[in-house]
């Protein structure tokens, strides 16, 4: 039997296996390779596109069904195939019908009441920003992400271009205003946001997060009887945390995260993958 066989690690990137401004070390490309090859599944779980992920994955053996859009979809990263997808949607009407609607409005309304953020609207194969470009998010250059400025009307039809993710940018002072309009106008109760670092919020789908989505996969045939440890730094990454048979924090997570978590590991900088793989057999008992 091969050491790590029925085990999955599944990883959030930024923060956690990634400096944040950096790429994946050398040594943790590594130990991901001797896990695969010691009969282990790798897995990751982002709030980055598929796109967007696979310019820091070069290298990196991807063998399980990993987690984009912080939980909207599932996705088989060898077979470049969608899994399971999960859009935002508006209340249920009277009538039955679902106000989707209310989006829209609501993303019309924040860029009334923020004009300085940047506000993008995620859909399966783009990041569409609906801000002006010259208030971007300035990490959007350097990243990998597929991006285009459209006007909201373009992306307003949500029967026709689904969202998985309304994301805004901002200073966490205008996020926190940003909370409370979110409450006032109803998107709040129709959705889980969170932020993913302290100047982003986001809005997925109610229900939808990394960990929700983690059951997807042990749903899956292959992966029913396996032992899931999973890695995370921030906030978003917390319900993945709590619903892995391990969940483990980076060294430098949040404190919530790291209460949630059953361990803390070393930082993200010392690479927290080489540091699983040194401690797996007490880590493996946990």
């Amino acid at each position: 039997m091969k050491p790590y066989e029925n085990y999955l690690i599944i990883s959030d990137l930024d923060g956690t296996i990634i400096p944040h401004g950096g790429h994946i070390s050398a040594a943790n490309k590594a130990a991901i390779a001797e896990f695969v090859a010691g009969g282990g599944h790798f897995g990751i779980a982002t709030g980055r596109t598929p796109e967007a992920a696979a310019g820091y994955l070069a290298g990196v053996e991807i063998t399980a069904p990993s987690i984009f859009f912080n939980g909207s979809m599932l996705y088989d990263w060898q077979r470049h195939e969608i899994l399971a997808a999960r859009a935002l949607h508006g209340p249920v009407l009277q009538s039955g019908e679902t106000d989707d609607a209310i989006w829209p409005r609501f993303a019309a309304h924040c860029l009334e009441k923020f004009p300085e953020a940047c506000i993008e609207v995620y859909t399966a194969d783009s990041c569409n920003i609906i801000s002006r470009p010259e208030h971007d998010d300035p990490r959007l250059p350097h990243e990998y992400y597929v991006y285009r400025h459209c006007p909201l009307d373009e992306v307003a039809d949500l029967a026709k271009t689904p969202w998985l993710k309304f994301f805004v940018c901002d200073e966490p002072s205008h996020l926190k205003q940003l909370e409370a309009e979110a409450e006032a106008m109803g998107t709040s109760a129709v959705s889980n946001h969170f932020y993913s670092e302290a100047n982003y919020h986001e809005f997925v789908a109610q229900g939808v997060s990394k960990g929700a989505m983690l059951a997807e996969i042990r749903k899956l045939p292959a992966y029913r009887d396996v032992k899931i440890i999973a890695l995370g730094d921030y906030f978003n990454d917390q319900a993945l945390l709590e619903q892995a048979d391990i969940g483990i924090a980076s060294g430098n997570a949040h404190e919530a995260v790291q209460a949630a978590a059953d361990i803390t590991g070393c930082r993200v900088e010392e690479d927290l993958i080489v540091w699983l793989l040194q401690n797996f057999d007490a880590i493996a008992k946990k």
